[in-house]
């Protein structure tokens, strides 16, 4: 028996594919112990484990410490979130990728906007970048169609466990078929009644890549679950509001209050007046959670 460190790729049944640091691969089970601790071993943990080589069987010791988790998809120890979007169909859900780039800023995940399917662009691509790069994120248009792109894409996965999401049928299947032409994934498409994306991604899986990264496609969806901040704090989770402190109150909230400085940075393209007007409807939101937090 031996002992080593390792990254949990995949878990189905009760049993884990766990790749090791010296890139063999293992299949686990968890010690009885984490059920009476009531921990469950996830996608993107970082784990010690007591392995056979003869069988390439193991059992999972330790799960170390985790620096982040997702609930939808369940993994761990994400470096960067991947949000990917469509120039063509469907139309970007904005408010979504507003939750979703919110999220990144609570969990100190690093995020980057992947603009897909530019090869059959219907959406103004320019609209996107007016919207997020105030803000200082980086926007990365591809195309899994033709490749267009996709080594800059893998060059992102470099030494970064890295997780795909966004809505159903923006081609996130695709781009990791992109990346690994040999998966041949089930790919998803869209309902021609509503345009909406059909679900195709089932199994929550990470993919090595040959750069020391790994990277996993989850299962699309058009909405999101809340997230748990009082409403006074959302604008700390804005980069362009956050530079702000010319506001006449300190702890103005960048809604109706006079001498705000937002209108000042909107004028000068600091902020998108689009995605102010979603900052407020997300205020409204959480105010409206917070009140019935007692309930």
């Amino acid at each position: 028996m031996k002992y080593k460190d390792g990254l949990i790729l995949k878990g189905i049944g009760g049993f884990y594919t766990v790749s090791t640091d010296d890139d063999c691969i293992y299949t686990c089970k968890a010690r009885g112990r984490f059920r009476i601790d009531r921990v469950t071993p996830i996608v993107g943990d970082r784990v010690k484990i007591q392995c056979d080589d003869t069988d390439c069987s193991g059992s999972i010791l330790e799960i170390y410490p985790r620096k982040s988790e997702l609930v939808r998809p369940p993994v761990a120890n994400i470096d960067k979130l991947l949000i990917v979007v469509s120039a063509s169909s469907p139309k970007p859900d904005m408010l979504l990728l507003d939750k979703l780039l919110i999220t990144c800023e609570i969990l100190g995940i690093i995020p980057i906007i992947i603009l897909n399917k530019i090869d059959e662009a219907k959406t103004d691509t320019h609209e996107i970048v007016l919207e997020y790069a105030p803000a200082g994120y980086k926007i990365l248009p591809v195309s899994a169609t033709n490749g267009t792109n996709i080594d800059l894409l893998i060059n992102e996965l470099e030494n970064s466990v890295c997780c795909l999401t966004g809505q159903s049928a923006v081609g996130k299947t695709s781009i990791v078929n992109r990346i690994f032409p040999d998966l041949n994934l089930e790919v998803g498409s869209l309902s021609q009644k509503t345009y909406r994306g059909k679900h195709t991604t089932r199994n929550v899986e990470l993919w090595k890549t040959y750069n020391g990264g790994a990277i996993l496609d989850t299962p699309g969806f058009s909405a999101f679950e809340g997230f748990n901040i009082a409403p006074h704090e959302l604008h700390k989770f804005y980069p362009e509001m956050r530079e702000s402190n010319s506001c006449k109150f300190l702890d103005c909230l960048h809604i109706n209050e006079p001498d705000c400085s937002i209108k000042h940075l909107i004028k000068a393209n600091k902020l998108s007046f689009g995605r102010y007007e979603r900052y407020k409807r997300l205020y409204s939101e959480l105010l409206e959670a917070y009140k019935r937090r007692f309930d």
